[in-house]
Protein backbone atom coordinates (compact mmCIF):
# COMPACT_ATOMS: atom_id res chain seq x y z
CA UNK A 1 0.00 0.00 0.00
CA UNK A 2 1.39 3.38 -0.99
CA UNK A 3 1.98 5.58 2.07
CA UNK A 4 3.68 8.90 1.21
CA UNK A 5 4.21 9.76 4.88
CA UNK A 6 6.05 6.49 5.49
CA UNK A 7 8.11 7.08 2.37
CA UNK A 8 8.96 10.56 3.63
CA UNK A 9 10.00 9.14 7.01
CA UNK A 10 12.32 6.66 5.29
CA UNK A 11 13.87 9.38 3.14
CA UNK A 12 14.31 11.77 6.08
CA UNK A 13 16.04 9.04 8.07
CA UNK A 14 18.65 8.79 5.33
CA UNK A 15 18.86 12.56 4.89
CA UNK A 16 19.68 13.13 8.55
CA UNK A 17 22.21 10.29 8.74
CA UNK A 18 20.30 7.92 11.02
CA UNK A 19 20.92 4.17 10.85
CA UNK A 20 18.21 1.71 11.82
CA UNK A 21 14.68 0.68 10.96
CA UNK A 22 11.11 1.92 11.15
CA UNK A 23 8.47 -0.37 12.65
CA UNK A 24 4.68 0.02 12.80
CA UNK A 25 3.31 -1.17 16.17
CA UNK A 26 -0.42 -0.30 16.39
CA UNK A 27 -0.66 -0.59 20.18
CA UNK A 28 1.75 2.26 20.96
CA UNK A 29 0.37 5.69 21.99
CA UNK A 30 3.12 7.52 20.04
CA UNK A 31 6.59 6.89 18.63
CA UNK A 32 9.22 5.14 20.72
CA UNK A 33 13.00 5.24 20.24
CA UNK A 34 14.99 2.08 20.95
CA UNK A 35 18.60 1.06 20.57
CA UNK A 36 19.64 -2.28 19.16
CA UNK A 37 23.24 -3.19 18.36
CA UNK A 38 24.21 0.45 17.92
CA UNK A 39 21.33 1.30 15.58
CA UNK A 40 17.96 2.90 16.10
CA UNK A 41 14.61 1.18 16.04
CA UNK A 42 11.83 3.74 15.69
CA UNK A 43 8.48 2.15 16.49
CA UNK A 44 5.13 3.93 16.20
CA UNK A 45 1.41 3.26 15.76
CA UNK A 46 1.27 4.94 12.35
CA UNK A 47 3.43 6.55 9.69
CA UNK A 48 3.01 10.11 10.98
CA UNK A 49 4.32 9.17 14.42
CA UNK A 50 7.18 7.37 12.67
CA UNK A 51 8.02 10.64 10.90
CA UNK A 52 7.92 12.46 14.24
CA UNK A 53 10.21 9.76 15.66
CA UNK A 54 12.74 10.29 12.87
CA UNK A 55 12.91 14.01 13.54
CA UNK A 56 13.11 13.47 17.28
CA UNK A 57 15.97 11.00 16.85
CA UNK A 58 17.80 13.40 14.53
CA UNK A 59 17.84 15.99 17.32
CA UNK A 60 18.61 13.57 20.17
CA UNK A 61 21.30 11.50 18.44
CA UNK A 62 22.14 12.95 15.03
CA UNK A 63 23.44 16.40 15.98
CA UNK A 64 20.56 18.26 14.34
CA UNK A 65 18.46 21.15 15.65
CA UNK A 66 15.17 22.18 14.05
CA UNK A 67 14.79 25.59 15.69
CA UNK A 68 13.46 27.68 12.84
CA UNK A 69 11.84 27.20 9.43
CA UNK A 70 14.26 26.62 6.56
CA UNK A 71 17.37 26.83 8.72
CA UNK A 72 18.27 23.40 10.08
CA UNK A 73 21.32 23.46 12.35
CA UNK A 74 23.95 20.73 12.57
CA UNK A 75 26.59 20.35 15.27
CA UNK A 76 28.84 17.30 14.97
CA UNK A 77 29.73 17.58 18.65
CA UNK A 78 26.11 16.82 19.56
CA UNK A 79 26.06 13.41 17.84
CA UNK A 80 25.32 10.86 20.57
CA UNK A 81 25.89 7.09 20.65
CA UNK A 82 22.88 4.80 20.45
CA UNK A 83 22.78 2.56 23.51
CA UNK A 84 20.79 -0.64 24.03
CA UNK A 85 17.17 -0.62 25.17
CA UNK A 86 14.40 1.95 25.26
CA UNK A 87 15.94 5.37 24.73
CA UNK A 88 12.76 7.44 24.67
CA UNK A 89 9.57 5.66 25.72
CA UNK A 90 6.28 6.10 23.92
CA UNK A 91 3.95 8.51 25.69
CA UNK A 92 0.53 9.80 24.78
CA UNK A 93 0.66 13.44 23.59
CA UNK A 94 -0.65 15.80 26.24
CA UNK A 95 -2.82 17.70 23.73
CA UNK A 96 -3.93 16.12 20.48
CA UNK A 97 -4.14 19.34 18.45
CA UNK A 98 -1.02 21.52 18.37
CA UNK A 99 -0.35 24.31 15.96
CA UNK A 100 -0.44 27.84 14.62
CA UNK A 101 -2.84 30.59 13.63
CA UNK A 102 -1.78 32.28 10.39
CA UNK A 103 -2.99 35.84 9.86
CA UNK A 104 -1.03 36.56 6.68
CA UNK A 105 -0.94 35.19 3.12
CA UNK A 106 0.94 32.06 2.18
CA UNK A 107 4.31 32.96 0.69
CA UNK A 108 7.75 31.68 -0.30
CA UNK A 109 8.37 30.52 3.28
CA UNK A 110 5.24 28.35 3.50
CA UNK A 111 7.01 25.15 2.45
CA UNK A 112 9.67 25.72 5.12
CA UNK A 113 6.95 26.42 7.67
CA UNK A 114 5.14 23.13 6.96
CA UNK A 115 8.46 21.29 7.13
CA UNK A 116 9.26 22.93 10.49
CA UNK A 117 5.84 22.12 11.90
CA UNK A 118 6.29 18.41 11.21
CA UNK A 119 9.80 18.46 12.65
CA UNK A 120 8.37 19.91 15.85
CA UNK A 121 5.31 17.62 15.87
CA UNK A 122 2.74 20.34 15.20
CA UNK A 123 -0.32 19.14 13.32
CA UNK A 124 -2.77 22.02 12.86
CA UNK A 125 -2.93 25.37 11.06
CA UNK A 126 -5.84 27.79 11.35
CA UNK A 127 -5.81 30.27 8.46
CA UNK A 128 -8.09 32.97 7.09
CA UNK A 129 -10.30 31.69 4.27
CA UNK A 130 -9.17 34.51 2.00
CA UNK A 131 -5.61 33.18 2.29
CA UNK A 132 -6.51 29.50 1.99
CA UNK A 133 -8.13 30.29 -1.36
CA UNK A 134 -4.65 31.02 -2.75
CA UNK A 135 -2.87 27.96 -1.35
CA UNK A 136 -1.64 25.76 -4.19
CA UNK A 137 -2.58 22.10 -4.52
CA UNK A 138 1.12 21.23 -4.31
CA UNK A 139 1.45 22.93 -0.92
CA UNK A 140 -1.80 21.38 0.31
CA UNK A 141 -0.34 17.96 -0.48
CA UNK A 142 2.96 18.97 1.14
CA UNK A 143 1.10 19.77 4.37
CA UNK A 144 -1.08 16.67 4.20
CA UNK A 145 1.82 14.23 3.91
CA UNK A 146 3.25 15.86 7.07
CA UNK A 147 0.02 15.34 8.99
CA UNK A 148 -0.97 19.02 9.07
CA UNK A 149 -4.71 19.70 9.14
CA UNK A 150 -5.52 23.13 7.72
CA UNK A 151 -8.68 24.81 8.98
CA UNK A 152 -10.11 27.35 6.56
CA UNK A 153 -11.76 29.93 8.73
CA UNK A 154 -11.09 32.74 11.22
CA UNK A 155 -13.19 35.96 11.21
CA UNK A 156 -15.44 35.28 8.26
CA UNK A 157 -19.00 36.63 8.40
CA UNK A 158 -17.97 38.84 5.47
CA UNK A 159 -16.58 35.81 3.61
CA UNK A 160 -19.76 33.75 3.83
CA UNK A 161 -21.97 36.78 3.09
CA UNK A 162 -19.81 39.25 1.13
CA UNK A 163 -21.18 42.75 0.79
CA UNK A 164 -20.37 43.01 -2.91
CA UNK A 165 -22.70 40.07 -3.58
CA UNK A 166 -25.53 40.62 -1.10
CA UNK A 167 -25.71 44.27 -0.03
CA UNK A 168 -27.98 45.41 -2.83
CA UNK A 169 -30.16 42.32 -3.23
CA UNK A 170 -30.42 41.42 0.46
CA UNK A 171 -29.88 44.44 2.70
CA UNK A 172 -31.86 42.57 5.37
CA UNK A 173 -28.89 40.18 5.76
CA UNK A 174 -26.81 42.92 7.39
CA UNK A 175 -26.95 44.40 10.88
CA UNK A 176 -29.42 47.09 11.79
CA UNK A 177 -27.83 49.85 13.85
CA UNK A 178 -29.77 52.91 15.00
CA UNK A 179 -32.82 51.86 12.99
CA UNK A 180 -30.93 51.49 9.69
CA UNK A 181 -29.30 48.58 7.91
CA UNK A 182 -25.56 49.10 7.58
CA UNK A 183 -23.87 49.38 4.21
CA UNK A 184 -21.15 46.74 4.49
CA UNK A 185 -17.65 47.76 3.52
CA UNK A 186 -16.57 46.34 0.19
CA UNK A 187 -12.88 45.74 -0.46
CA UNK A 188 -11.98 47.12 2.94
CA UNK A 189 -8.48 45.98 3.87
CA UNK A 190 -8.32 47.00 7.51
CA UNK A 191 -10.07 45.22 10.36
CA UNK A 192 -13.83 45.10 9.92
CA UNK A 193 -14.77 46.76 13.18
CA UNK A 194 -18.50 47.03 14.03
CA UNK A 195 -19.85 45.28 10.93
CA UNK A 196 -21.89 42.14 11.55
CA UNK A 197 -24.89 40.30 10.10
CA UNK A 198 -28.56 40.08 11.05
CA UNK A 199 -27.91 36.63 12.48
CA UNK A 200 -31.51 35.75 13.42
CA UNK A 201 -32.70 36.01 9.81
CA UNK A 202 -33.71 32.43 8.81
CA UNK A 203 -32.95 32.96 5.11
CA UNK A 204 -29.50 34.35 5.99
CA UNK A 205 -28.78 31.19 7.97
CA UNK A 206 -29.87 28.97 5.09
CA UNK A 207 -27.70 30.98 2.70
CA UNK A 208 -24.67 30.57 4.98
CA UNK A 209 -25.21 26.80 4.99
CA UNK A 210 -25.64 26.72 1.21
CA UNK A 211 -22.39 28.64 0.82
CA UNK A 212 -20.63 26.32 3.25
CA UNK A 213 -21.75 23.23 1.39
CA UNK A 214 -20.67 24.73 -1.92
CA UNK A 215 -17.29 25.65 -0.44
CA UNK A 216 -16.72 22.12 0.85
CA UNK A 217 -17.57 20.67 -2.56
CA UNK A 218 -14.98 22.93 -4.18
CA UNK A 219 -12.41 22.10 -1.48
CA UNK A 220 -12.95 18.41 -0.65
CA UNK A 221 -9.74 18.32 1.38
CA UNK A 222 -11.18 20.78 3.93
CA UNK A 223 -12.78 19.04 6.91
CA UNK A 224 -12.97 21.98 9.35
CA UNK A 225 -14.56 25.34 8.55
CA UNK A 226 -15.53 28.15 10.86
CA UNK A 227 -18.30 30.62 11.50
CA UNK A 228 -16.76 33.54 13.33
CA UNK A 229 -17.99 37.15 13.51
CA UNK A 230 -16.08 39.92 11.84
CA UNK A 231 -13.50 41.30 14.24
CA UNK A 232 -14.94 43.89 16.59
CA UNK A 233 -18.50 44.57 17.67
CA UNK A 234 -21.50 46.09 15.83
CA UNK A 235 -24.10 43.35 16.42
CA UNK A 236 -27.55 43.72 14.87
CA UNK A 237 -30.20 45.54 16.91
CA UNK A 238 -33.31 44.72 14.87
CA UNK A 239 -36.42 43.60 16.75
CA UNK A 240 -35.68 39.88 16.47
CA UNK A 241 -31.97 40.16 17.26
CA UNK A 242 -32.63 42.46 20.22
CA UNK A 243 -34.54 39.66 21.95
CA UNK A 244 -31.16 37.97 22.54
CA UNK A 245 -29.63 40.89 24.45
CA UNK A 246 -29.96 42.20 27.95
CA UNK A 247 -28.34 45.57 27.50
CA UNK A 248 -27.81 45.84 31.23
CA UNK A 249 -25.39 42.89 31.03
CA UNK A 250 -22.17 44.28 29.72
CA UNK A 251 -18.90 42.63 28.87
CA UNK A 252 -15.83 42.55 31.10
CA UNK A 253 -12.68 44.57 31.59
CA UNK A 254 -10.31 41.64 31.07
CA UNK A 255 -11.87 40.91 27.64
CA UNK A 256 -12.08 44.56 26.52
CA UNK A 257 -15.86 44.49 26.28
CA UNK A 258 -17.22 46.53 29.18
CA UNK A 259 -18.44 49.15 26.71
CA UNK A 260 -20.76 46.74 24.87
CA UNK A 261 -23.45 44.29 25.89
CA UNK A 262 -22.80 40.56 25.75
CA UNK A 263 -23.43 38.81 22.43
CA UNK A 264 -22.99 35.18 23.48
CA UNK A 265 -26.70 34.24 23.29
CA UNK A 266 -27.29 35.59 19.78
CA UNK A 267 -24.03 34.13 18.45
CA UNK A 268 -24.62 30.70 19.95
CA UNK A 269 -28.18 30.57 18.65
CA UNK A 270 -26.78 31.08 15.16
CA UNK A 271 -24.12 28.41 15.70
CA UNK A 272 -26.58 25.85 17.00
CA UNK A 273 -28.83 26.22 13.96
CA UNK A 274 -26.10 26.39 11.30
CA UNK A 275 -24.22 23.43 12.76
CA UNK A 276 -27.37 21.29 12.78
CA UNK A 277 -28.23 22.23 9.18
CA UNK A 278 -24.66 21.55 8.04
CA UNK A 279 -24.36 18.18 9.76
CA UNK A 280 -27.62 16.93 8.31
CA UNK A 281 -25.96 17.06 4.89
CA UNK A 282 -22.24 16.77 5.74
CA UNK A 283 -21.69 15.05 9.11
CA UNK A 284 -18.01 14.71 8.18
CA UNK A 285 -17.47 18.49 8.36
CA UNK A 286 -16.64 20.10 11.70
CA UNK A 287 -17.71 23.67 12.45
CA UNK A 288 -15.40 25.80 14.56
CA UNK A 289 -16.22 29.06 16.29
CA UNK A 290 -14.55 31.54 18.59
CA UNK A 291 -14.94 32.54 22.24
CA UNK A 292 -13.70 36.12 22.25
CA UNK A 293 -14.39 39.56 23.75
CA UNK A 294 -18.14 39.88 24.45
CA UNK A 295 -18.98 36.32 23.39
CA UNK A 296 -16.38 34.46 25.45
CA UNK A 297 -18.47 32.09 27.60
CA UNK A 298 -21.14 29.46 26.89
CA UNK A 299 -24.62 31.00 26.85
CA UNK A 300 -27.32 29.42 29.05
CA UNK A 301 -28.31 26.01 27.67
CA UNK A 302 -25.63 25.92 24.97
CA UNK A 303 -23.83 22.60 24.50
CA UNK A 304 -20.62 21.92 22.64
CA UNK A 305 -21.97 19.14 20.45
CA UNK A 306 -20.12 16.62 18.33
CA UNK A 307 -18.82 18.30 15.19
CA UNK A 308 -18.37 21.65 16.97
CA UNK A 309 -15.07 23.08 18.12
CA UNK A 310 -14.48 26.29 20.05
CA UNK A 311 -11.31 28.38 19.82
CA UNK A 312 -11.18 30.07 23.24
CA UNK A 313 -9.11 33.23 22.83
CA UNK A 314 -7.07 34.61 25.74
CA UNK A 315 -6.91 38.10 24.23
CA UNK A 316 -4.87 40.67 26.17
CA UNK A 317 -4.16 38.23 28.96
CA UNK A 318 -1.46 39.09 31.47
CA UNK A 319 1.83 37.58 30.33
CA UNK A 320 3.46 37.82 33.77
CA UNK A 321 1.18 35.12 35.22
CA UNK A 322 0.10 31.66 34.19
CA UNK A 323 -3.41 31.31 32.83
CA UNK A 324 -4.71 29.68 36.03
CA UNK A 325 -3.19 32.07 38.58
CA UNK A 326 -6.15 32.89 40.85
CA UNK A 327 -4.54 36.14 41.99
CA UNK A 328 -4.26 37.67 38.51
CA UNK A 329 -7.34 39.67 37.44
CA UNK A 330 -6.34 39.40 33.78
CA UNK A 331 -5.83 35.63 33.54
CA UNK A 332 -8.04 34.06 36.20
CA UNK A 333 -11.26 34.94 34.30
CA UNK A 334 -9.96 33.10 31.23
CA UNK A 335 -9.29 30.02 33.34
CA UNK A 336 -12.87 30.15 34.61
CA UNK A 337 -14.16 30.53 31.03
CA UNK A 338 -12.21 27.44 29.98
CA UNK A 339 -13.69 25.44 32.85
CA UNK A 340 -17.16 26.54 31.77
CA UNK A 341 -16.53 25.40 28.20
CA UNK A 342 -15.35 22.03 29.50
CA UNK A 343 -18.57 21.70 31.48
CA UNK A 344 -20.71 22.00 28.32
CA UNK A 345 -18.68 19.55 26.20
CA UNK A 346 -21.07 17.04 24.66
CA UNK A 347 -18.87 15.45 22.03
CA UNK A 348 -17.32 18.74 20.89
CA UNK A 349 -13.79 20.00 21.44
CA UNK A 350 -11.90 22.96 22.90
CA UNK A 351 -8.81 24.67 21.54
CA UNK A 352 -6.98 27.52 23.23
CA UNK A 353 -6.36 30.46 20.89
CA UNK A 354 -3.12 31.83 22.32
CA UNK A 355 -0.76 34.73 21.74
CA UNK A 356 2.72 33.50 22.61
CA UNK A 357 3.97 36.50 20.61
CA UNK A 358 2.03 38.90 22.84
CA UNK A 359 -0.44 40.14 20.22
CA UNK A 360 0.13 41.58 16.75
CA UNK A 361 0.61 45.12 18.04
CA UNK A 362 2.95 44.12 20.84
CA UNK A 363 5.49 44.55 18.05
CA UNK A 364 8.40 42.23 18.85
CA UNK A 365 8.65 43.32 22.48
CA UNK A 366 9.71 40.70 25.03
CA UNK A 367 7.59 37.74 26.12
CA UNK A 368 9.68 35.09 27.87
CA UNK A 369 7.16 32.37 28.64
CA UNK A 370 9.28 29.24 28.71
CA UNK A 371 8.55 27.55 32.04
CA UNK A 372 5.02 28.91 32.19
CA UNK A 373 4.00 27.07 29.02
CA UNK A 374 4.78 23.66 30.50
CA UNK A 375 2.60 24.42 33.50
CA UNK A 376 -0.18 25.79 31.30
CA UNK A 377 -0.25 22.80 28.92
CA UNK A 378 -0.70 20.43 31.86
CA UNK A 379 -3.44 22.63 33.29
CA UNK A 380 -5.20 22.71 29.93
CA UNK A 381 -5.03 18.94 29.59
CA UNK A 382 -6.35 18.46 33.12
CA UNK A 383 -9.27 20.80 32.39
CA UNK A 384 -10.73 19.26 29.26
CA UNK A 385 -8.81 21.18 26.59
CA UNK A 386 -8.03 19.34 23.35
CA UNK A 387 -5.64 21.69 21.55
CA UNK A 388 -3.33 24.69 21.67
CA UNK A 389 -2.91 27.16 18.79
CA UNK A 390 -0.91 30.37 18.78
CA UNK A 391 -0.56 33.33 16.47
CA UNK A 392 2.91 33.63 14.93
CA UNK A 393 5.04 35.14 12.16
CA UNK A 394 8.14 33.62 10.59
CA UNK A 395 9.65 37.09 10.16
CA UNK A 396 9.95 37.65 13.94
CA UNK A 397 11.25 34.16 14.75
CA UNK A 398 14.39 35.40 16.50
CA UNK A 399 12.17 37.14 19.05
CA UNK A 400 9.53 34.49 19.76
CA UNK A 401 10.87 31.30 18.15
CA UNK A 402 11.92 29.82 21.47
CA UNK A 403 8.33 30.19 22.67
CA UNK A 404 7.10 28.34 19.58
CA UNK A 405 9.60 25.48 19.97
CA UNK A 406 8.88 25.03 23.66
CA UNK A 407 5.12 25.24 23.12
CA UNK A 408 5.45 22.29 20.75
CA UNK A 409 7.41 20.28 23.30
CA UNK A 410 5.14 21.19 26.20
CA UNK A 411 1.99 20.27 24.25
CA UNK A 412 3.43 16.83 23.51
CA UNK A 413 4.04 16.32 27.25
CA UNK A 414 7.83 16.51 27.31
CA UNK A 415 9.62 17.44 30.52
CA UNK A 416 10.10 21.12 31.32
CA UNK A 417 13.69 21.23 32.58
CA UNK A 418 15.20 18.90 29.99
CA UNK A 419 13.31 20.58 27.12
CA UNK A 420 14.42 24.07 28.06
CA UNK A 421 18.01 23.04 28.83
CA UNK A 422 18.28 21.07 25.59
CA UNK A 423 17.02 23.98 23.48
CA UNK A 424 19.56 26.35 25.03
CA UNK A 425 22.33 23.80 24.47
CA UNK A 426 21.34 23.28 20.83
CA UNK A 427 21.21 27.03 20.15
CA UNK A 428 24.13 28.27 22.23
CA UNK A 429 26.40 25.27 22.85
CA UNK A 430 29.07 26.15 25.43
CA UNK A 431 27.45 29.57 25.89
CA UNK A 432 24.14 28.12 27.08
CA UNK A 433 24.46 29.40 30.65
CA UNK A 434 25.38 32.87 29.42
CA UNK A 435 22.32 32.82 27.15
CA UNK A 436 20.10 31.74 30.05
CA UNK A 437 21.38 34.69 32.02
CA UNK A 438 20.54 37.01 29.10
CA UNK A 439 16.96 35.77 28.87
CA UNK A 440 16.71 35.71 32.66
CA UNK A 441 17.61 39.39 32.74
CA UNK A 442 14.76 40.17 30.33
CA UNK A 443 12.37 38.07 32.41
CA UNK A 444 13.38 39.88 35.58
CA UNK A 445 12.74 43.24 33.93
CA UNK A 446 9.20 42.17 33.03
CA UNK A 447 8.53 40.81 36.51
CA UNK A 448 10.01 43.76 38.37
CA UNK A 449 8.18 46.52 36.52
CA UNK A 450 4.82 45.64 38.08
CA UNK A 451 2.50 42.87 39.13
CA UNK A 452 0.81 42.36 35.75
CA UNK A 453 1.78 43.07 32.16
CA UNK A 454 -0.68 43.31 29.26
CA UNK A 455 1.11 42.90 25.90
CA UNK A 456 1.05 46.33 24.29
CA UNK A 457 3.96 48.80 24.17
CA UNK A 458 2.59 51.30 26.67
CA UNK A 459 2.24 48.64 29.37
CA UNK A 460 5.95 47.88 29.01
CA UNK A 461 7.48 51.28 28.39
CA UNK A 462 5.54 53.29 30.99
CA UNK A 463 7.00 51.15 33.77
CA UNK A 464 10.60 50.65 32.66
CA UNK A 465 13.66 52.84 32.28
CA UNK A 466 15.82 53.40 29.25
CA UNK A 467 18.74 51.94 31.22
CA UNK A 468 16.85 48.62 31.50
CA UNK A 469 17.02 48.18 27.74
CA UNK A 470 20.52 49.52 27.27
CA UNK A 471 21.67 46.94 29.81
CA UNK A 472 20.50 44.17 27.49
CA UNK A 473 22.62 45.23 24.53
CA UNK A 474 25.98 44.23 26.02
CA UNK A 475 25.00 40.62 26.85
CA UNK A 476 23.50 40.20 23.37
CA UNK A 477 26.68 41.54 21.77
CA UNK A 478 28.78 39.20 23.90
CA UNK A 479 26.81 36.17 22.72
CA UNK A 480 27.06 37.29 19.11
CA UNK A 481 30.80 37.89 19.31
CA UNK A 482 31.39 34.28 20.34
CA UNK A 483 29.66 32.96 17.20
CA UNK A 484 30.01 35.68 14.51
CA UNK A 485 28.39 33.56 11.77
CA UNK A 486 25.27 32.71 13.79
CA UNK A 487 22.36 34.71 12.34
CA UNK A 488 20.17 34.10 15.38
CA UNK A 489 22.74 35.63 17.74
CA UNK A 490 23.19 38.57 15.36
CA UNK A 491 19.42 39.07 15.46
CA UNK A 492 19.50 39.24 19.26
CA UNK A 493 21.77 42.28 18.95
CA UNK A 494 19.37 43.94 16.51
CA UNK A 495 16.45 43.07 18.78
CA UNK A 496 17.98 44.67 21.87
CA UNK A 497 18.92 47.77 19.88
CA UNK A 498 15.35 47.93 18.56
CA UNK A 499 13.90 47.81 22.07
CA UNK A 500 16.24 50.60 23.20
CA UNK A 501 15.33 52.80 20.22
CA UNK A 502 11.61 52.08 20.67
CA UNK A 503 11.86 53.05 24.34
CA UNK A 504 13.63 56.31 23.42
CA UNK A 505 10.92 57.07 20.87
CA UNK A 506 8.16 56.26 23.37
CA UNK A 507 9.62 58.52 26.04
CA UNK A 508 9.94 61.43 23.64
CA UNK A 509 6.35 60.94 22.49
CA UNK A 510 5.11 60.98 26.09
CA UNK A 511 7.05 64.18 26.74
CA UNK A 512 5.62 65.76 23.54
CA UNK A 513 9.14 66.13 22.15
CA UNK A 514 9.01 63.56 19.36
CA UNK A 515 9.12 64.90 15.81
CA UNK A 516 7.89 63.26 12.64
CA UNK A 517 11.48 63.30 11.35
CA UNK A 518 12.65 61.30 14.38
CA UNK A 519 9.84 58.78 13.84
CA UNK A 520 10.87 58.40 10.22
CA UNK A 521 14.52 57.93 11.23
CA UNK A 522 13.42 55.09 13.53
CA UNK A 523 11.45 53.44 10.73
CA UNK A 524 14.35 53.92 8.30
CA UNK A 525 16.67 52.22 10.79
CA UNK A 526 14.31 49.21 10.92
CA UNK A 527 14.15 49.22 7.12
CA UNK A 528 17.94 49.06 6.86
CA UNK A 529 17.93 45.42 8.00
CA UNK A 530 17.08 43.11 5.13
CA UNK A 531 18.15 39.62 6.23
CA UNK A 532 16.77 39.43 9.75
CA UNK A 533 14.00 37.62 11.59
CA UNK A 534 13.21 40.35 14.07
CA UNK A 535 10.59 42.56 12.40
CA UNK A 536 7.05 42.03 11.10
CA UNK A 537 7.27 45.04 8.83
CA UNK A 538 3.63 45.40 7.79
CA UNK A 539 2.51 45.49 11.44
CA UNK A 540 5.16 48.10 12.21
CA UNK A 541 3.98 50.22 9.28
CA UNK A 542 0.34 50.00 10.43
CA UNK A 543 1.10 50.79 14.05
CA UNK A 544 3.40 53.74 13.55
CA UNK A 545 1.13 55.31 10.97
CA UNK A 546 -1.21 55.91 13.91
CA UNK A 547 1.60 57.67 15.79
CA UNK A 548 2.42 59.74 12.70
CA UNK A 549 -1.20 60.84 12.56
CA UNK A 550 -1.08 61.88 16.22
CA UNK A 551 2.09 63.90 15.69
CA UNK A 552 0.32 65.78 12.89
CA UNK A 553 -2.98 66.36 14.72
CA UNK A 554 -1.80 66.80 18.30
CA UNK A 555 -3.92 63.89 19.51
CA UNK A 556 -2.58 62.05 22.57
CA UNK A 557 -0.83 58.87 21.47
CA UNK A 558 -2.00 55.89 23.52
CA UNK A 559 -1.94 52.86 21.21
CA UNK A 560 -3.58 52.47 17.79
CA UNK A 561 -6.06 55.36 17.82
CA UNK A 562 -9.15 53.25 18.49
CA UNK A 563 -11.11 55.25 21.06
CA UNK A 564 -12.60 52.24 22.85
CA UNK A 565 -9.23 50.47 23.01
CA UNK A 566 -7.43 53.58 24.25
CA UNK A 567 -10.06 53.89 26.99
CA UNK A 568 -9.15 50.43 28.31
CA UNK A 569 -5.47 51.27 28.28
CA UNK A 570 -6.16 54.37 30.37
CA UNK A 571 -7.94 52.09 32.84
CA UNK A 572 -4.93 49.77 32.81
CA UNK A 573 -2.63 52.73 33.55
CA UNK A 574 -4.27 52.98 36.97
CA UNK A 575 -4.66 49.27 37.59
CA UNK A 576 -1.15 48.24 36.54
CA UNK A 577 0.55 51.10 38.39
Amino acid sequence: MNDPTLELAQNEMKKYGLRGELVIEPGLPSFELRGRQGELVIAAPDSLELLYGVYDAAERFGGWCFFEPGRDRFDEKRIAPVEEGVLFPARRPLLKRRGFIQEFPFDSETRDLFDWMAKNKLNYLLVWMKYYDHLSDELKAYAQVRGIVIESGHHNFNYWIPGEKYAEAHPEFFAEIGGKRISPSIGKKELLLSEQLCTTNPELRREIVRNMLSYCEKHPEVKVISLIPNDGFGWCECENCSKFYDKSKRGDLYSLSEHVYKADRIYHDLLRDVSAQLRRVRPDISLSFCAYCNYGVPSPGFRLEKGMMVHAATYWRCINHTIDDPNCPFTAPYAENIRRWAEVKHGGEINIYEYYMGVNFYLMLPMIHFKEMFHEMKWYADNGVDGILTQFHVSHWSVYGMNYCLMARAARGEEEASSIDTLFEMLFGPDAEEAKAFYGRIKSMLKNMGRCHIPYPRSLFRRTKLADFRALEGPAQSLAAKAPRDRFRADLVIWTQYMTRFKELFDKAQEKRLTEEELQAFLDWIGSFEDTRVFVRDRIAMYFEALREDLRTGREWIHFNLDWEDAYIRRHDKLLG
